[in-house]
């Protein structure tokens, strides 16, 4: 497989999603995908076009792995599986690099979607489990998908492909991560993504309300630590929770991540229109792969901004290099300012401003004085 040369001092992806479509059929009272911000959101604006027909999905795709050499491949939306050609749109995935994973509601997966992505030789799928309880589940879904999540986890692993939770942590769904891996351990899956709740899109407007305290969150990997050992369910951190508010040493069993844009090798993030984002929570389109260089794309000034720019509290930190003060598109959706803190960290040091992020239909940066 061909791939351009790299630039000095700067890698060329080795992780790539593409997003299939904007559209999904569950309402999660989280959801962070950008294109859901509101008219006055700082992060207003980006909106997928009109998708193309299949030939041009895979030609885009062809022509993003030659060029840049990527080695996997997340399908992700909206609902991928939503997007008429998703089938065919995996299959070919599979054959052009040596992994491809899926993120998925779990509300489309019959025995024969998948079987048809075991034999494509999908690696993963990821599916959402957010209670050990259906009902609170499917209010924090807004969906009707419990029952949905359990069968494709089951018919996944039937069709050989390998099965990963994602539990996100919110206010709403305190203490149900342990209900949640016992369930894994009795399915058979053997890993979770443990992501607290993500500032962006429509989840700006809920921060006051689902945004989970610091406590919470060691409360909830007390639970990672001690089950995830003792079922060897490996649990990993997505969105960074800043190692100045718990100590990640206390919990070796989990694998804590740190803002991939911040990172030498960040998770990009295509468009079926060929365009590429830093990643899944950012509005900001660096260029378009099938008319710009890799090289120009991952150069982008962009990321320099992101790396260069820290919140004042963290000037002079020293985990500041690596962890980049937690969520730089967090802060920038709810605040309009990159600079500005992660809201988890700023509600952490300031938990008397809570209700004054209690604002659904306001957009936040223009009401909350940054500390």
């Amino acid at each position: 497989m061909a791939s351009s040369a790299e630039s000095p001092g700067r890698k060329l992806p080795r992780r790539l999603e593409l997003e299939l479509t904007p559209s999904c059929d569950h309402g999660c009272v989280h959801c962070y995908n950008v294109w859901n911000a509101r008219p006055g959101d700082a992060q207003h604006g980006f909106q997928p076009r009109a998708e193309p027909d299949l030939d041009a999905i895979l030609a885009l795709l062809d022509h993003a792995v030659a060029s840049s050499g990527v080695e996997h491949l997340s399908l992700t939306g909206g609902e991928p599986l939503l997007h008429p050609h998703a089938l065919e749109i995996a299959e070919h995935a599979c054959t052009l690099v040596p992994s491809v994973s899926l993120v998925t509601n779990g509300s489309h997966v019959s025995e024969v979607v998948a079987g048809r992505l075991g034999a494509a030789g999908l690696r993963q799928a990821q599916l959402t489990l957010l209670a050990g309880r259906r009902e609170l589940h499917d209010a924090l879904k807004g969906a009707a998908s419990f029952d949905d999540t359990l069968r494709a986890a089951l018919r996944l692993r039937d069709a050989g492909v390998r099965v990963q939770a994602c539990f996100v942590s919110t206010r709403a769904n305190a203490g149900q991560l342990a209900a949640v891996l016992e369930i894994c351990f009795a399915l058979g899956i053997k890993g979770l993504s443990y992501n607290r709740m993500s500032a962006a899109g429509a989840g700006v407007h809920r921060i006051s309300a689902l945004l989970p305290t610091v406590e919470q969150l060691e409360a909830d990997l007390r639970v990672a630590e001690r089950l995830g050992r003792q079922w060897a369910i490996k649990v990993t951190t997505a969105m960074p929770i800043p190692p100045c508010l718990l100590r990640w040493e206390r919990y070796p069993w989990v694998r804590f991540g740190s803002c991939s844009t911040g990172s030498p090798t960040p998770n990009l993030v295509l468009d079926l229109q060929g365009n590429l984002r830093a990643c899944n929570l950012s509005h900001q389109v660096l260029g378009n792969v099938l008319h710009e260089p890799w090289e120009a794309l991952v150069d982008s000034a962009y990321f320099g901004v992101v790396r260069s720019t820290l919140p004042a509290m963290c000037h002079g930190c020293p985990y500041a290099r690596g962890c980049a003060g937690g969520c730089p598109e967090s802060a920038f959706a709810a605040f309009g300012t990159l600079a500005a803190p992660d809201p988890l960290v700023w509600l952490a040091l300031s938990p008397e401003q809570r209700q004054r992020l209690a604002l659904p239909e306001l957009p936040l940066q223009d009401e909350v004085a940054l500390p």
